[in-house]
């Protein structure tokens, strides 16, 4: 189904069979072929020694404590948590293959077992598949533990029954299901292996999607082209539409996360079970709120360009939606508008006011929101119940209730209508656009959420935005590839990816200690976009050395090197000091000298 041409995976897929065939019915390895490591007796074992004495703390990383809970198991033990770590780094492309190798090294050094770099099952590492977030880097424990569990019910079953299982795409899909709801109880989250397992082993019925939430996602963006009776299973439905585009885009190469299908069900950063663009759906007014710095205004773009897509997708139908890509464009932004609230911003600019016209003379003149609904009711029949989104940025900048006047009834009642004073004797009607959407974006440090007007409130659904890794890891490197031409620079992000993903985990920390702070909390957090300064100061430091450096962010001692330390003094220091005005000078100097201590030295919060 999902087989990416473009990409070098067939080893992949070679890797998974020979897990499959000598390791989950063979009970053999991946790494040691001349050994039994998939048995009972050793899964019984990992499991005896990592799933049933977890590490918890907070002090250690993933390695300290993993080494420390296989410390007394056998060999053979350690040889199963190297085969797993194959297994669970098949399908990320966030990964370097340098880094996998490295992870994998370093458990088999700790039992000084010997391992070959050039095991065939190593070639499994040369690309990757998708990226399926960071949280699966971060939740290795939960993943491998997920895994153990699914090799330890199939390996406890005959060979016959296990090829049986193994061979059966719906089946295994329930063994994996039952046991991913085990681990949702015992985790708080599903494990992305259910999924990447199944793609795995059968590329031809399943997507390469790790995440739940986009799957759902898309069968609903998609769900016009499923004829019939719909399936009840997500995968069943992924399967129907891939068979229908295939038949609307007979030569194009199709991936849900490629264009063009991408920008019709995809929205950055989305995250909450409900997502925005379902909020807008639901309510046609939401509001995209949290500290600067966190992207809004580029997502709150993003959701307007989704909602136009899915929408022209339904209307059209696919076979007109994919045959004018140069129209939807036009549509997408020339129904996408954009207001910039501030403080001097009023009802004459939003609704309707008096202004100077030709010749010095004021004449009442509709304003922003008047206007586009003007356009609006000119639509021609075809485009009456397309979306035209209006963006209205940093709402809180100015007192909405005023703004609106008596339209602000309508974003509750969108069957309503209300009457405008200042027309003489023709009073005029306005009332809102069913296919008018508003999106507000708001930085809470300008006003807190508590001092938003309630009738405010309840018009809007509302999505908290702070700091987000994956998209600090993800804008740092869209920066990086693009940032210099200087032909000294490497620009391969592979080589800087571990430093700044390290970086992104002490901008974590960092947020961590903002939101815990009793003078600050979550709305004073430091927004990705700050931390992707980094790049910036990254390149003027190798631009200004004769030396190839080999390290960019942090020396062998995990401490700051250069750039990291101008992050800190230029970008993350002064609004610190700013967010701490008000209080005392012992409080603000400790606090920051904590958090400084924490951003460049690696010291444990």
């Amino acid at each position: 189904m999902s087989r990416v041409a473009d990409q070098n995976i067939s080893s992949i897929f070679d890797v998974a069979q020979q897990w499959k065939d000598n390791c989950l019915i063979d009970s053999g390895s991946l790494l040691w072929p001349d050994k039994n490591i998939w048995t009972a007796e050793t899964l019984n074992g990992f499991k005896a020694f990592f799933i049933d004495l977890p590490d918890v703390s907070s002090e250690k990383n993933f390695a300290q404590k993993f080494q420390e809970q296989l410390a007394k198991a056998g060999d053979d033990v350690s040889r199963l948590a190297c085969d797993l770590l194959v297994v669970y780094f098949l399908f990320p492309t966030s990964v370097s293959r340098a880094r996998k190798l490295a992870v994998i090294r370093e458990v088999a050094s700790w039992k000084n077992i010997a391992i070959d770099d050039n095991a065939p099952a190593f070639r499994g590492f040369s690309s990757g598949v998708g990226d399926p977030g960071l949280a699966y880097n971060t939740g290795r424990p939960n993943e491998l533990t997920y895994l153990a569990r699914v090799s330890i019910e199939i390996i406890a079953k005959d060979p016959t029954e296990r090829a049986t299982i193994l061979e059966d795409h719906v089946a295994l899909r329930a063994l994996l299901e039952n046991l991913a709801e085990q681990h949702r109880q015992d985790f708080g989250r599903p494990p992305q292996l259910k999924h990447i397992i199944l793609y795995l082993l059968f590329p031809d019925h399943y997507e390469r999607i790790a995440s739940e939430g986009h799957k759902g996602r898309i069968a609903d963006a998609f769900e016009g082209l499923i004829q019939g009776e719909k399936p009840s299973h997500v995968d069943d439905c992924l399967k129907l539409i891939r068979d229908r585009l295939e038949s609307y885009l007979p030569n194009k190469e199709l991936d849900f996360y490629w264009q063009p299908l991408r920008a019709c069900w995809y929205v950055d950063g989305e995250t909450d079970s409900i997502s925005e663009l379902q909020a807008l759906y639901i309510k046609k007014q939401i509001v995209l709120f949290g500290p600067p710095g966190t992207g809004k205004t580029y997502q709150a773009r993003q959701l307007a360009d989704g909602l136009i897509r899915q929408t022209l997708l339904r209307i059209w139908g696919p076979a007109k939606f994919f045959a004018n890509a140069d129209e939807i464009e036009e549509l997408v932004n020339t129904r996408t508008h954009r207001v910039q609230f501030h403080p001097g911003y009023g009802y004459e600019d939003f609704i309707r006011g008096l202004q100077i016209g030709d010749g010095g003379r004021t004449e009442y003149r509709d304003g922003v929101l008047l206007d586009l609904i003007k356009v609006i009711s000119n639509d021609q029949i075809e485009f009456k119940d397309v979306p035209t989104v209006l963006i209205l940025d940093e709402l809180n900048r100015s007192d909405l209730s005023k703004v609106l006047g008596e339209c602000f009834s309508l974003l509750e009642d969108r069957d309503g209508h209300v009457t405008l004073a200042g027309y003489g004797s023709e009073p005029r009607e306005v009332c809102l656009p069913h296919n008018l959407y508003f999106i507000g974006t708001m930085n809470l440090i300008d006003q807190s959420l508590e001092n938003v007007d309630f009738a405010l409130r309840r018009r809007f659904l509302w999505f908290f935005k702070g700091f987000s890794p994956e998209d600090f890891m993800a804008v740092s490197r869209y920066r990086w590839e693009r940032a210099t031409t200087a032909k000294r620079i490497n620009k391969s992000w592979d080589r800087v990816e571990a430093e700044f993903a390290s970086l992104g985990e002490r901008a974590s920390l960092v947020n961590k200690l903002i939101s815990e702070n009793e003078n600050l909390g979550e709305n004073y957090q430091i927004g990705h976009t700050y931390f992707c300064d980094a790049v910036a100061f990254v390149q003027t430091y190798l631009l200004a050395t004769d030396k190839r450096r080999n390290q960019v962010l942090f020396d062998g001692r995990g401490n700051g090197l250069d750039p990291v330390k101008s992050l800190w003094r230029f970008s993350l220091r002064p609004p610190l000091i700013q967010y701490l005005s008000g209080v005392s000078d012992s409080e603000r100097k400790a606090f920051l000298t904590r958090i400084e201590s924490v951003f460049l030295s690696g010291a444990k919060i």
